[in-house]
């Protein structure tokens, strides 16, 4: 046996390239230690007495870890809800692990199966729901593919269906038996598919790539980054987009249409019009591509070199495309000329079919108008027009209208049988005819009646009747009530006119101003004559008023000046000019001024009044009030009686004037207020003087300066500037005579002096 301390430093020592001590060995050797030093150990369980401290200490040294571990996993065993949770986590990982072991899938399916069957059986709407996003978009996109080659279909088939190529295909269609749209689509939709790319769905690698002999692209790998980066952009900036993409991108004449599927996108690029049926194709050969290829595009890390297959499946749809077949240019030009000469002549034909026909159907509504002519039949036979009916003697000519309508005489065959109209115009024509009335006499049509007015001799009259009496029934009837005799008319012409001279006689000498001397009646003419005053109303005025022709009237009236009050008032209005603030007016037998005025016009009104004729109306202006007077007399005393002092070559007042410039100021307002009240103008002058020392131009000057450093200070106490004149005296309107130092100093002032005047 061999020494325990080299056995145990051999198990202690771990062997090189190992990193753990196997303690399960070395437990198991010191047991054997444990029963070689005391065999009285053997017969006791585990070998180890309950009470050896020393031992137990070397249990727990050598095997303690693993014994906590045993308690705690037994803990776990025996508690369901903790078990559960342990076996959650790990299960995830041992599944992914497990992937590749086929028997994962044996043992999971049947469980899968059942419970799948078993939620849908209980809930429905929970499968409804799981395949609501991916199956309604597939079936949206089907039916928009549908709609759009059914319109597509449509809007080729109604663009050639009535053309020359359109026939040309028709017979195609009804020869090969196909519709007729499939052959129209197949002529018409010229497309090419330049570039097909194959692009890994969830890296965005390009997986196979596939262009036409003829197309200019950029590096492949660089267009499938640059489209997925494109969807990936719409996805994240677009709400209800995250499972999405784009379907289709158009750039002019180039298109692009995208298919994606479990694990690769196919994107094509057209340039053209090609037709929806290509989305199936390119559908079809992605769908063979994941079939073949699954496993292969599952597991893609952009190594493509063992996909070479793929990429003939892209060449099979690069080579998809429909070109336009080559037609001869002059074969095209003999049949595009051809179609458009046919056309021309078959428009040149109904467009002069047409304008014939709206001739002719003119031509016959305006006959059918024309009273006298009833057509009864109108009808085209050999190339010409056919129009027969009943016409009037006195009806318009037929024929005479056609050259008016445009239509040549030759073309049209006319046959009317005379008869006698019963229109108001024809029988109007022939009463015309008939009875010739004298200019005196006027026939007209009254809605269902032929009126006669005027007068006529007894004769006419007569006639007249008779010839009324001898209208057929269903004529208009003919009205002779307003024919007069002519001899009575003349009678009672007369008399009217003479009634209508007397009242405009009688209305002349009501009139005010006018004296009727003569009236009389000289032949076909009225004399008249006396007396008129210029403000009176003219006489011929009362005329046509009065239904009397002025031609027929001689009047001669000479001018005079009337004394009734109105004209007498008249004239002293126009003569004297009253103020605004004067009115005249008549009160019985005189004329009244009242209101105020100036002593002026006062004095010229009462001259006025002095200067009436005798048996005139009475002027009386002791109503009128003197402005001057009164409030506003006194108010100009008082502001003329008041001066402002200055001291020796001072343009400036002296001390203690302030108080006076206020009351002047106060005072100048209430004039301005008053003027106006009893409208009249008030003009108020400063007038600046100075003492008789210094220059005479000096003293000018600064008498002018003082009366505008006055008015400047009233101004600043709110007297109007423009009530204000200014004026400078100098020495030469003093107060006082002598050369005395006060008298000097009582001539150094501004005086005021105030004029009123009537406003205009």
């Amino acid at each position: 046996m061999a020494r325990s301390p080299d056995i145990l430093e051999g198990l202690l020592r771990p062997p090189p390239g190992e990193g753990a001590i196997d303690r399960k060995a070395l437990a198991g050797l010191l047991v054997e230690i444990a029963h070689s030093l005391r065999p009285e150990l053997r017969g006791q369980q585990n070998g180890v007495p309950p009470g050896d401290l020393q031992l137990g200490q070397l249990r727990t040294l050598l095997v303690g870890r693993e014994i906590e571990t045993l308690s705690r996993l037994a803990g776990v065993v025996d508690d369901p809800e903790r078990l559960a949770a342990v076996i959650g986590n790990v299960l995830p990982t041992a599944i992914a692990q497990a992937t590749s072991d086929t028997r994962m899938g044996h043992v999971l399916a049947p469980v899968m199966e059942k419970a799948a069957e078993s939620s849908i059986r209980s809930d429905p709407t929970t499968l409804v729901n799981i395949l609501y996003p991916t199956i309604v978009p597939a079936i949206r996109k089907s039916i928009g593919e549908t709609i759009d080659e059914t319109f597509q279909r449509l809007n080729q088939t109604l663009k050639y269906s009535l053309t020359w190529r359109g026939l040309k295909w028709r017979w195609e269609a009804w020869r090969t038996g196909r519709p007729f749209a499939e052959v129209v689509l197949k002529h018409t939709l010229v497309y090419q598919v330049e570039h097909v790319f194959l692009v890994h769905r969830h890296t965005g690698l390009l997986i196979a790539h596939g262009a036409a002999e003829n197309a200019v692209s950029q590096d492949p790998q660089l267009v499938s980054s640059m489209l997925v980066a494109i969807q990936d952009f719409v996805r994240d900036s677009f709400s209800g987009a995250e499972h999405q993409g784009l379907d289709s991108v158009q750039l002019g004449e180039l298109r692009l249409w995208c298919e994606p599927g479990p694990f690769a996108l196919l994107v094509a690029v057209i340039r053209g019009d090609p037709p929806e049926g290509l989305h199936d194709a390119m559908r079809n050969t992605l769908s063979r591509i994941h079939a073949e290829r699954h496993h292969a595009l599952e597991n893609f890390d952009g190594d493509s070199s063992g996909l070479g297959d793929v990429e003939a499946r892209l060449r099979e749809l690069v080579a998809l495309g429909a070109h336009e077949p080559p037609r001869s240019r002059l074969g095209r030009v003999i049949v595009v000329g051809s179609l458009l000469l046919l056309l021309f002549l078959a428009a040149a034909w109904i467009a002069w079919w047409w304008y014939n026909q709206q001739l002719w159907e003119g031509y016959l509504e305006r006959l059918r108008t024309q009273p006298g002519i009833v057509i009864t039949e109108a009808d085209k036979h050999d190339g010409k027009f056919v129009v027969s009916g009943l016409r009037d003697p006195l009806a318009v000519d037929p024929l005479a209208l056609l050259g008016e309508a445009g239509i040549d005489p030759a073309r049209v065959v006319a046959h009317f049988d005379p008869y006698q109209a019963l229109d108001p115009q024809l029988v109007l024509k022939r009463l015309e005819l008939s009875l010739d009335p004298p200019s005196s006499v006027t026939l007209s049509i009254a809605g269902s009646r032929i009126v006669a007015r005027g007068s006529a001799p007894r004769p006419w009259l007569d006639r007249a009747h008779a010839v009324a009496q001898m209208l057929p029934a269903g004529a208009p009837g003919f009205d002779l009530a307003g024919v007069s005799n002519e001899s009575e008319a003349a009678e009672q012409s007369r008399q009217v006119v003479e009634r209508r001279w007397q009242a405009y006689v009688d209305r002349l000498r009501a009139e005010p101003g006018i004296v009727i001397t003569q009236s009389e009646a000289r032949g076909d003419k009225f004399v008249l004559s006396g007396l008129r005053d210029p403000l009176a109303v003219d006489p011929l005025k009362f005329l046509n008023e009065g239904g009397i022709d002025p031609a027929r009237v001689v009047a001669q009236f000479d001018a005079y000046q009337a004394l009734d009050p109105q004209f007498v008032l008249e004239r002293l209005q126009a003569s004297l000019g009253p103020p605004p603030g004067v009115t005249l007016s008549i009160d019985g037998d005189r004329i009244v001024a009242q209101g105020s005025a100036s002593s002026p016009w006062i004095a010229r009104a009462r001259a006025a009044g002095r200067l009436l004729p005798t048996g005139a109306p009475v002027f009386d202006v002791s109503a009128v009030r003197n402005i001057s007077e009164g409030a506003l007399g006194k108010l100009r005393g008082a502001i003329q009686a008041r001066s402002i002092r200055f001291d020796s070559g001072v343009s400036l007042p002296a001390a203690g004037q302030e108080k006076i410039l206020d009351e002047i100021a106060a005072e100048l307002n209430e004039l301005a207020a008053l003027s106006s009240s009893l409208h009249v103008i008030t003009r108020v002058t400063l007038t600046g003087h100075s003492d008789d020392q210094g220059q005479g131009t000096s003293n000018l000057s600064l008498s002018a300066a003082r009366a505008e450093a006055v008015r400047a200070l009233l101004k600043k106490r709110g007297v109007d500037p423009d009530l204000l004149a200014v004026r400078g005296a100098g020495p030469l309107e003093p107060l006082e005579a002598d050369t005395s130092d006060v008298a000097r100093s009582v001539n150094r002032r501004v005086s005021f002096s105030i004029a009123i005047e009537e406003q205009q």
